[in-house]
């Protein structure tokens, strides 16, 4: 990553993608370093920033030339603005092959060794471009790059190139896009998110990193001070005196009293201790409050007030136990009883040894006409 020198904006390569799929934590502190130079975080001994792992691309060229092909070779020596523009109208141009391009859309922008014209529709007419990758040798990230110039292709001819090519000598190895793009393009929607909220005091857990770039020595030590944070925090004399602390009693605080007075009803324990008393209005309106009335000499006091009168915002409470005997004649009228007869169970006068009749069980069932028998 860099700044761009029309706009001085941050620009991405794919080589910063490349470094946060394997270590978001290294990709963050490269951030650092560019936002923040002086940030005091030395990288590790013998180590140089992360470039653009592209080189130049002048001797293919040179034979794409000899065999008799138009050929566009941009200036690799000049400035970057000059090679994004130069590229841009060679393929407008429609020539068959572009060496040492530049592509660039919004904050990304990469190298392309070779971009090859091959047959199709776009917004260039009735051709479209493809990457092809000359670098000489094949790493783990090859696919992945060139579907990062391929995704740039997208956005500047209107058409996701079908294939990319992988050439290694007179070895040519055909990719299909969509076998990658889609992995491309979930990285680098995380990217995009983790570079848009980046923040210097949000650094990402290094565990969670494959490898730590140039700052291993940074995330060893983050590493290790967590551990101890984590040993001190779980350690059994911690518990041991936590548990001690629990079990002392409180001590009640200095110029705490305990008012010995004869108070009239709750409300007035409550303003006395202080407990539960909603503080507001003046200091004075506070003063009238906490004051607390003594309970003069029983020989001398009156009768007091009863309970409800002393809280009137108990008489809602008033009919609790205190049914009125009028509702409950009404509710006894209204409901209507239905009472076995005891005249049928009354025992006869003398000793007999038959047994009462019963009830006939059929009296209670609906024997009507309606019934299906």
């Amino acid at each position: 990553m860099y700044r761009y020198s029309v706009d001085n904006a941050v620009t991405y390569t794919s080589e910063d993608l490349v470094l946060f799929r394997e270590s978001p934590f290294a990709c963050w502190m490269e951030r650092l370093h560019l936002e923040n130079p002086d940030h005091g975080i030395p990288p590790d001994a013998g180590t140089t920033e992360p470039g653009d792992t592209m080189t130049r691309q002048d001797d293919v060229a040179e034979s794409l030339l000899a065999e008799g092909k138009q050929v566009t070779l941009i200036n690799w020596d000049i400035r970057e603005p000059q090679r994004r523009s130069q590229t841009l109208q060679a393929m407008r141009d429609g020539v068959d092959f572009i060496v040492n391009g530049q592509l660039a859309l919004g904050p990304l922008s990469g190298s392309a060794n070779l971009l090859m014209r091959t047959s199709g529709f776009s917004e260039l007419g009735n051709f479209l471009y493809i990457p092809c990758d000359t670098q000489g040798k094949t790493t783990i990230h090859s696919a992945f790059r060139l579907c990062f110039l391929a995704d740039l292709l997208h956005g500047l001819q209107g058409q996701l190139p079908p294939k990319m090519l992988v050439i290694r000598g007179g070895d040519l190895l055909p990719l299909t896009t969509d076998d990658h793009i889609y992995h491309y393009r979930a990285v680098k929607q995380r990217f995009m998110n983790a570079m848009r909220d980046f923040r210097k005091h949000r650094m990402p857990d290094p565990a969670e990193s494959s490898h730590f770039g140039r700052w291993a020595d940074c995330a060893n030590e983050v590493m290790r001070q967590r551990a101890e944070r984590d040993e001190i925090e779980n350690s059994p004399l911690k518990s041991e005196s936590e548990a001690v602390a629990d079990n002392e009693p409180l001590q009640p605080e200095a110029g705490e009293e305990t008012l010995q007075v004869q108070l009239q009803n709750p409300i007035q324990a409550r303003l006395a201790t202080g407990r539960g008393l909603k503080v507001s209005g003046t200091l004075a309106d506070q003063a009238r409050a906490l004051q607390v009335q003594v309970v003069p000499d029983v020989e001398t006091s009156e009768p007091q007030a009863s309970a409800e009168a002393a809280d009137p915002e108990l008489d809602n409470l008033s009919f609790i136990g205190r049914e009125p005997s009028s509702m409950l004649e009404d509710m006894d009228a209204g409901f209507d009883v239905d009472c076995i007869d005891d005249s049928d169970y009354a025992l006869p006068d003398s000793e007999v040894a038959v047994k009462p009749v019963p009830r006939p069980f059929s009296n209670s069932l609906n024997t009507g006409d309606d019934f299906d028998r």
